[in-house]
């Protein structure tokens, strides 16, 4: 039987052949401009060095091929921008890898300016026109699912609130129906369904809840549904897809072992590179800066230049966490009586908090209060991006998965902070945090510093 592609499905795949194609033509176009402009090197001939002109012809063929092997042209990007920058990075970084090797391998010296021009300079062209094609993209998509329609599934068919978070995000108009009580009328139920789907022109069908339906009946229902060329999504209670811990199958069982969900210690060392590569630079690039505050903060107020915390770090350990001081001098003793525990009138009473200075609420819109914390990723105890630090007065806060957010160091920046921060709640802070452990990665520690420099120019949540 023919399996008919959603529609949705159709517009996007074309819309990604089109990047696919203009891609191709940009990676082969670098290369030749890099050899061409170059001036330095040996000119690169077939007759002179054979070696080094094949070796650059394949070098735009490798990056196509990590390209398509790291799924950095799947459907996926289009739905999740982050993981499509992501795998892009990884492509790039393994086309470096492959490339070197070989050079070494044959023994062929290569232009450094050929490999910088095209591959750094190629990397970052593709993420600024990647970004361009998924806002075009995601505009479309917006116009042609204007009037999307989804069907939901749930036990009695009562409404779900996840559900409804997830249609409110997308723009959908969501309609509800109940799973099938007896198994025995399990197929008539499927067929009701698929005719549902028909009639109502619905592009997704959401199994919301499916404790109700055996394994085989959930792949029959999925099956049917795809049939009638429409999208199905299962809720993941258990949360396989991001738990981020390591799947372990047994041989001929059906049982899987589920790890601990870390960051390994190879990516630990990669991770704490990442950051002193950028902290070093940024503190000497940023040292003016920390002069003119200082002077600021002296000349409008008396007292000292920084305020230290303690927070609570990695593993659950306590570190000094620096500000340059905002607020009047002996403000910590105020802070239940003013703005009390977290709720969600948080924000406002952030918004109205009569402890800090004029001074200080010009550093804190544009988050320049935080700049001391470099030294703390200098030294290992936080990092340039991870969950932001609690104080132990906010440790009875944390709900019963929340310590999974203390797996890593706690960063200057990281989703909560490029996601409104004061003005989130608490639970949406902590579901931040930690979809960031379990999804990290050195491209979307990239995304995020990159997002970070908009979210401070806006200064949304900054009080």
């Amino acid at each position: 039987m023919h399996l008919k592609p959603p529609e949705s499905t159709l517009v996007k795949r074309r819309l990604l052949n089109y990047l696919i194609a203009f891609e191709s033509v940009l990676l082969i176009g670098l290369t030749v401009i890099a050899v061409e402009v170059r001036h330095v090197g040996e000119e690169v001939a077939l007759g002179n060095n054979a070696k080094e002109f094949l070796l650059l012809i394949t070098f735009p063929i490798i990056w196509l091929c990590c390209l398509s092997l790291f799924g950095a042209w799947d459907l996926k990007i289009l739905d999740n921008h982050i993981d499509g920058y992501r795998r892009l990075l990884r492509s790039s970084f393994m086309t470096f890898l492959t490339f070197s090797s070989a050079s070494y391998l044959f023994k062929v010296q290569i232009s450094r300016f050929v490999i910088l021009f095209s591959l750094v300079g190629g990397t970052l062209l593709h993420l600024g026109l990647r970004w361009i094609f998924l806002r075009v993209v995601e505009s479309k998509l917006r116009k042609s699912q204007s009037s999307q329609k989804w069907l939901v599934i749930t036990p009695d068919g009562l409404e779900d609130s996840a559900v409804i978070d997830f249609a409110t995000r997308e723009g959908a108009v969501i309609r509800f129906t109940g799973t099938s009580n007896d198994p025995k009328h399990f197929k008539p139920w499927v067929d009701e369904v698929t005719f549902q789907l028909t009639l109502g022109g619905h592009s997704r069908v959401l199994l919301a809840n499916g404790h109700r339906l055996e394994a085989a009946q959930i792949k029959q229902l999925m099956w049917a549904v795809h049939q009638s060329g429409a999208d199905f999504l299962v809720l993941d209670n258990l949360g396989f897809a991001t738990s981020g811990g390591e799947l372990t199958y047994f041989e001929g069982v059906d049982w899987v072992m589920i790890g601990t969900a870390q960051i390994s210690d190879s990516l630990r060392v990669i991770k704490r590179l990442f950051d002193l590569v950028l902290v070093i630079p940024a503190l000497i690039i940023l040292m003016p800066v920390y002069f003119l505050i200082a002077l600021m903060i002296k000349v409008e107020s008396r007292g000292p230049l920084f305020y230290s915390q303690r927070r609570i770090g990695q593993n659950g350990l306590l570190f000094s966490f620096p500000k340059f001081r905002s607020m009047r001098p002996g403000s910590d003793a105020q802070r239940l009586e003013i703005l009390g525990r977290p709720d969600l009138a948080m924000a406002e009473r952030y918004r109205s908090d009569p402890r800090i200075t004029r001074v200080g609420r010009l550093i804190r819109r544009f988050s320049l209060d935080e700049l001391p914390q470099l030294w703390c990723v200098l030294i290992g105890t936080m990092s340039l991006v991870g969950p932001r630090p609690i104080l132990p007065d906010e440790l009875p806060q944390l709900g019963d998965f929340h310590f999974r957010r203390q797996i890593a160091k706690p960063g200057l920046t990281g989703i909560w902070q490029i996601s409104g921060r004061k003005d989130t709640t608490w639970e949406e802070r902590m579901a931040f945090d930690i979809k960031y452990v379990e999804e990290w990665s050195i491209g979307l520690d990239l995304v995020l510093i990159a997002r970070t420099f908009k979210a401070v120019i806006i200064g949304k949540g900054a009080y």
